[in-house]
C-alpha cells in the first residue's frame, strides 16, 4: 500500500467543477487583475482572521516583503527571529536589506522561545517576527509584552497556520501585520500560488498594498506612482480558487486534527513523544503533522519501504544555510534548533486521507517501534 505525503489532486477533484464554472464566467467578463472576486476573498479572508483589512497578493513571500516594508523596515534595521522556519521568512528581511537577529526555539514546539528575545534587542531592533512552526501558534501575549516594552512592532508569518487559534483569538490578528502563504498543500491553498497580509492597521495596509500595486496608492489613477513598487497582486482565478477554498477550511483543520491526535495517541502508547501543543490554549490547524526521534533517518528509510510517504520540515536551520553564512552564524550558536530539524519528521496529514490509510501509516509505526525496542 502507498499512502502520499500529499494528494493535492485528491483534495481538489470535487472543487473542480465549482472552480471551472466560475473560471469560466471570469474569462467572459474579462476579469483578471482587480476584479470583483479578489475584493470578495480579501473581505471573506478578513473577517474569517477577525481583522478589518486583508491584502491578497501573489506569494507569502511577497507578502512578507509587503508586511516588513509597511510597517517601515529599512537598511540597518535589525529583525528578531527565529532559525527554524522556511527560508522565505528571512530572505524577505534580507530582501530589505536589513539583518535577520536569531534567536533559539522552545524544544517542544520549535517555535521562537521569547524567554531569550529580549537579550538580543538594541537600538538598531525593528521588530519581532514570528513563525506558528507547522501551526502551532508562539506564545503571543508574552512576545507582544515584550514588543511593547520596546516599542517594537509584531509580524506573523503564518504560513503554516491559516485558522489556529491561541487563547481563542485567530492567528492572523494577534501582531501588528500578518502574513500567509496560500502554495497549493497549504492548509488554505490555491490553485497555483498566492499569499495575504491581514491587519487592524488602516496605515500600514494602505502602504502594503501601494507598495505591491508598483506604487500605484488610487487604482483609478493606474498610470500615476507614488514610489517604486512591485507587480505583487494576486490574479482573478487564485482569488477564486481561495473564496471557494475558504468555505471549506474549518471542515479541512477538523479533519487533519483529528488524524494527529490519532497519530499522537499511537505513538504515546509506543512510550513515545507526539506531535505537543497545549489544548488548554491552542486549537492548531496543523500544516503538517510531525514529531521528534533520534534516529529520523532510520524510521524515514522504514517507512519509505512500506510506501508512506514522510518528510523533513526542514533540514538544517537557517543559521546554517549557505544563503545566510554572511551573517557569520556558526554551528553550535542554537542547539534545540539545531536538535529539533536533525530529528524531526512529518507523516502524511491532509483531509483526504481514508481511515484504511491512516491505520496503515499507524501500524507501519507499530512495527518499527516493537522492532527497535523489542
Amino acid at each position: 500500500m502507498n499512502v502520499p505525503l500529499f494528494d493535492l489532486k485528491r483534495q481538489n477533484q470535487k472543487l473542480k467543477k465549482e472552480f471551472l464554472k466560475s473560471i469560466s464566467i471570469a474569462i467572459d467578463e474579462s476579469e483578471f487583475v482587480h476584479g470583483e472576486a479578489i475584493k470578495e476573498f480579501e473581505k471573506n479572508f478578513a473577517n474569517y482572521c477577525n481583522s478589518k483589512y486583508c491584502l491578497a497578493v501573489n506569494s507569502g513571500t511577497t507578502a512578507l516583503i509587503l508586511a516588513l516594508k509597511a510597517i517601515g523596515v529599512s537598511s540597518g534595521d535589525e529583525i528578531i527571529t527565529t532559525p527554524c522556519t522556511f527560508s522565505a521568512t528571512s530572505d524577505a528581511v534580507v530582501w530589505l536589506n536589513a539583518k535577520p537577529v536569531f534567536v533559539d526555539v522552545d524544544e517542544k514546539t520549535g517555535n521562537i522561545d521569547p524567554s531569550k528575545i529580549e537579550a538580543r534587542v538594541n537600538k538598531k531592533t525593528k521588530a519581532i517576527l514570528v513563525v506558528h512552526l507547522y501551526g502551532i501558534p508562539c506564545e503571543m501575549d508574552e512576545i507582544n509584552r515584550i514588543a511593547k516594552k520596546h516599542k517594537l512592532k509584531v509580524v506573523e508569518d503564518a504560513s503554516h497556520a491559516h485558522g489556529s487559534e491561541y487563547k481563542g483569538r485567530k492567528v492572523g490578528g494577534l501582531a501588528d501585520i500578518s502574513c500567509f502563504s496560500a502554495y497549493p498543500s497549504k492548509t488554505l491553498g490555491s490553485f497555483g500560488n498566492a499569499g495575504m497580509i491581514v491587519s487592524n492597521n488602516k496605515k500600514f495596509m494602505e502602504k502594503a498594498r501601494e507598495f505591491a500595486d508598483n506604487g500605484v496608492f488610487d487604482p483609478k489613477k493606474k498610470y500615476f506612482h507614488n514610489l517604486c513598487g512591485i507587480n505583487g497582486l494576486i490574479n482573478n482565478f487564485q482569488a477564486i480558487s481561495l473564496i471557494l477554498k475558504l468555505k471549506e477550511i474549518d471542515s479541512v483543520i477538523n479533519k487533519r486534527l483529528k488524524i494527529a491526535k490519532t497519530y499522537n495517541q499511537q505513538l504515546q502508547e509506543l512510550g513515545l513523544k507526539g506531535m505537543f501543543w497545549d489544548d488548554k490554549k491552542i486549537k492548531p490547524s496543523l500544516y503538517v503533522y510531525s514529531f521528534q526521534y533520534k534516529d529520523r533517518d532510520k524510521l524515514r528509510e522504514f517507512l519509505t519501504s512500506r510506501g508512506v510517504g514522510n518528510s523533513v520540515y526542514y533540514p538544517i536551520p537557517l543559521h546554517l544555510q549557505k544563503s545566510f553564512l554572511p551573517l557569520s552564524y556558526k554551528k553550535g550558536d542554537f542547539p534545540i534548533a539545531e536538535r529539533f530539524f536533525k530529528q524531526t519528521i512529518s507523516l502524511p496529514l491532509y483531509s483526504g486521507l481514508s481511515k484504511k490509510e491512516v491505520d496503515y501509516v499507524l501500524s507501519s509505526l507499530v512495527t518499527f517501534f516493537k522492532k527497535q525496542y523489542h
